[in-house]
């Protein structure tokens, strides 16, 4: 009965009730787009991060995390084998990839540049997606000499697919040593700084340059993050029991960016949050309280009937939850029909700083965010009926029907 009387009493004025509700629905469709955007934002930095160099869990030699050592590889894992067939066995585990990372100078006869390597498992690398090639081809398992490079340094180096370059690193015996690559390919990964330096290379051309068969990490990759922690305990209870002297860290304890870019993001979003409160408040506190004025002899002849005063009061605070409903509703109709003709728009943005690709504008249009933007307007648009309710209940009788 309540509901079906706050629904008439909020068309009597349709035009006043149309703009809170446009102010409803406009602060709905902000909230998703952002929400969306959001949402998109932190799945895509987070995927990248774990495919393109994290994993979702790194293995290291008991003692790496903590060590300052200033001889390459000290803390390397060795035999590695046994734990990497233990590990892929889990039907959680995607696959597992060994890595290294070396600095060093490389030179074309001409020009010398450093270079930061990351030795790789070809195979293993492709189906990581951690780059797009932009020239040439990509690693093989058959070639170990062959390298691909970022597309800045290759630049900077003036060489192309075919050519050859030297690099020059520290063995594990603290040796300088060298060694003849052919160039492949030229790569991106659309971070600047990282492209004028970066070369991958195959994992047994970096073990035969720094004269050993150990390897850095271990990466293990997940065909579902959302299984990080579950196997992430497993593998400990199986390193204890097997008595393995490894240690472990998982993508979200390494992935500084994407903590940056999640505190950045939701302190946006909290304060268009903080916005959108304030002026739907404002706009629905308008509303009802125009409504009580213009309806001030009809409460107090409700009051005199005997009406109690904490039912005049619901009343009110029903049309407040109402106007939250049906603006939350056109909220989340209007906000996803817009989120899904963007999608579609293939609208692409600039490049962020630091990076040299731009990227599509995509909305994720999630469970989370469609929910968090209908309760978000109900609970305001209730709060701000709240006052004036009380106001209209507690109305003196003798005046109420005497208002003009």
């Amino acid at each position: 009965m309540l509901i079906k009387l706050a629904l008439r009493n909020i068309f009597r004025n349709r035009r006043r009730s149309l703009l809170t509700l446009l102010v409803l629905t406009f602060g709905g469709t902000a909230l998703i787009m952002f929400g969306g955007y959001k949402e998109i934002s932190f799945h895509g930095v987070r995927e990248n991060t774990i495919r393109n160099s994290l994993g979702h869990l790194q293995i290291y030699k008991r003692g790496f995390l903590g060590s300052e050592s200033q001889r390459p590889l000290e803390y390397g894992l060795e035999k590695y084998d046994r734990l990497r067939k233990a590990i892929e066995r889990d039907p959680r585990v995607e696959m597992t990839a060994a890595q290294i990372t070396l600095m060093g100078l490389v030179t074309n006869g001409d020009k010398s540049e450093t270079f930061l390597a990351t030795a790789v498992e070809p195979s293993k690398d492709r189906n990581m997606a951690a780059q797009i090639i932009k020239s040439g081809e990509f690693l093989s398992d058959k070639e170990e000499d062959g390298v691909i490079v970022g597309e800045l340094l290759a630049k900077s180096m003036k060489v192309k697919p075919g050519d050859y370059l030297t690099l020059m690193t520290t063995s594990v015996h603290r040796s300088l040593n060298g060694m003849d690559v052919k160039v492949l390919g030229t790569f991106t990964t659309g971070v600047k700084e990282y492209d004028e330096r970066a070369i991958k290379m195959p994992l047994v051309a970096a073990q035969r340059l720094m004269h050993t068969e150990k390897i850095e990490k271990l990466l293990v990759l997940l065909k579902h993050t959302e299984d990080t922690q579950a196997v992430k305990a497993d593998l400990r209870k199986m390193v204890a029991r097997e008595g393995l002297d490894v240690e472990m860290r998982d993508w979200f304890e390494l992935a500084t960016f994407y903590h940056q870019v999640v505190a950045l993001y939701n302190g946006i979003f909290g304060f268009l949050g903080l916005v959108v409160f304030v002026i739907v408040i404002l706009s629905v506190s308008n509303t009802v309280m125009m409504s009580i004025l213009e309806r001030t002899r009809e409460i107090g002849t409700l009051l005199a009937m005997g009406t109690l005063r904490r039912r005049v009061w619901l009343m009110f605070l029903t049309e407040g939850v109402m106007v939250g409903v049906l603006g939350g509703a056109l909220g989340l109709g209007v906000g996803s029909g817009l989120a899904t003709l963007i999608n579609h728009a293939s609208i692409q943005l600039p490049p962020p700083p630091g990076y040299t690709m731009g990227y599509l504008l995509r909305i994720m249009l999630t469970p989370s965010v469609l929910v968090t933007t209908l309760v978000l307007s109900i609970v305001t648009a209730t709060l701000s009926s709240v006052l004036p309710a009380v106001k209209a209940s507690r109305l003196n009788i003798v005046r109420a029907l005497g208002h003009v």
